[in-house]
């Protein structure tokens, strides 16, 4: 017999989840990217940031290492109390109107063998898109050693015009974050700080680092501002090798298993000082061989013929422990004079054994705000039917997260396709531009 989480298991399951656009419960790491369109998209900010104890005073005692500490408090963004008030919310004014044409979508083709075609997060494998990010960037790109890093990569983030990186793998019981560049470390968001009383010195081979555990997290509702919390079991490690920075961060699947500090400290400083480059061959990288999100998913991928003029794919890390079955997610963006506007996600997965797993019931749990009753979710929400491709779906409506989504199955998958809008846009993609998308799948 399964067993059936009750409420409280499955508000431990919405905090553990990686952070789907919009998402209004995420306490913990986020384990997508902060770039400035999350702004623009939530009132919030993601706790995600991280530290530990505070300098020792062997190193302090001598004007060496308080030159040292002094210069390592420049790679992390910190504050100097354990609280961090309420964010300003503003209301957007629409100064923009967008326009929802659907265009066709050519088809995508990459040959693995050679990375030759259109590099993707679906069809290309880690070493072709890793190839394609070290060309676009023009500097050497580090990742994980096989030999110290066992995991599956999950996504890679490229922000070109900053020269940054990001690459997140999953291990077993840990999740692995790798965000390197050139230059000086990027300033932190406001929520994504940590308390300078947390911050450790400690040395990457013969470079001067920086170690932190812990992370700020919504005490009471988010208009209850953050506390720190420093026994989250959120690691992070920062270095700099002469003009390149890389920042390493581990976490933990189970917040109750007792995982040593020193030990995960010593851990980390070794994966970190033993990174390997492309130039070593593709069986030195941590998942070197694996493929594509594609060849390896299990199904039959669907990816949409046609998108809203505009749209783009874009990485995507997200995927949650609401669900059981084997998924996949696919973002597309819109970016109008720099800045994020709009979001489609599709989510796909095999139809799951009863509804407690399905992906209508994670977003009804996640935007639309439903409970659980009893231990079991009961659909409060007069979610329209609708035809798609002469089957029945349902119009999702999450106004409050700025979201809408149609969700339906065919005879092997059930899909999710999930619109996210920024309010200072007028407009938005309508119900039937959302349908034509979802029914020519392919």
């Amino acid at each position: 017999m399964k067993h059936i989480p009750d409420e409280k298991q499955i508000q431990e399951l919405l905090e553990n989840s990686s952070p789907i656009p919009g998402a209004r419960l995420d306490k913990r790491l986020s384990t997508a990217p902060w770039t400035p369109r999350m702004v623009a998209r939530r009132r919030f900010f993601v706790s995600a940031t991280f530290a530990v104890l505070i300098v020792g005073t062997l190193i302090a005692a001598t004007p060496h290492g308080r030159a040292w500490a002094q210069e390592l408090l420049k790679y992390f963004t910190t504050v100097s109390t354990k609280s961090i008030y309420p964010f300003p919310t503003t209301v957007s004014v629409p100064t923009y109107t967008l326009e929802d044409q659907l265009v066709p979508q050519e088809i995508n083709s990459v040959d693995n063998q050679t990375c030759e075609g259109n590099i993707s997060p679906i069809s290309s494998t880690f070493i072709c898109q890793l190839k394609d990010a070290q060309n676009k960037l023009e500097f050497a790109i580090k990742s994980f050693s096989t030999h110290y890093v066992q995991a599956q990569f999950k996504f890679m983030w490229l922000d070109q015009d900053h020269s940054i990186l990001r690459m997140d793998f999953q291990g077993h019981d840990i999740h692995y974050s790798l965000t390197q560049g050139v230059g000086d470390f990027p300033q932190d968001c406001p929520g994504c700080v940590i308390y300078e009383g947390a911050v450790q010195p400690v040395q990457v081979g013969d470079y001067q680092a920086e170690y932190a555990k812990g992370v700020f997290f919504f005490k009471d509702g988010l208009d209850n501002g953050m506390e720190w919390n420093p026994d989250e079991p959120v690691y992070q490690l920062r270095w700099k090798e002469n003009e390149h920075w890389y920042k390493l961060i581990l976490s933990t699947v189970d917040s109750r298993k007792d995982y040593p500090d020193q030990e995960i400290q010593g851990n980390m400083i070794q994966i970190a000082e033993n990174l390997v480059g492309l130039n070593q061959g593709a069986d030195q990288l941590t998942a070197g061989n694996q493929p594509s999100v594609k060849d390896s998913a299990g199904f039959t991928i669907k990816e949409p013929g046609w998108l809203p003029e505009g749209f783009v794919q874009a990485s995507y890390g997200g995927w949650s422990n609401l669900t059981t079955a084997p998924r996949v997610g696919m973002q597309y963006d819109h970016i109008f004079n720099g800045q994020w506007v709009n979001s489609l996600l599709l989510h796909q997965m095999l139809i799951p054994p009863d509804d407690y797993q399905t992906l209508r019931r994670e977003f009804a749990l996640i935007y639309q705000g439903q409970n659980l009753v009893n231990g079991r979710w009961e659909n409060t929400s007069t979610d329209e039917e609708v035809q798609i491709n002469e089957g029945t779906g349902y119009y999702l409506d999450a106004e409050e997260a700025n979201a809408y989504a149609l969700y339906w199955r065919d005879k092997e998958k059930e899909y999710l396709l999930i619109y996210f809008w920024a309010t200072d846009f007028g407009g938005r993609l309508d119900k039937q531009a959302m349908i034509k998308i979802a029914e020519n799948l392919r």
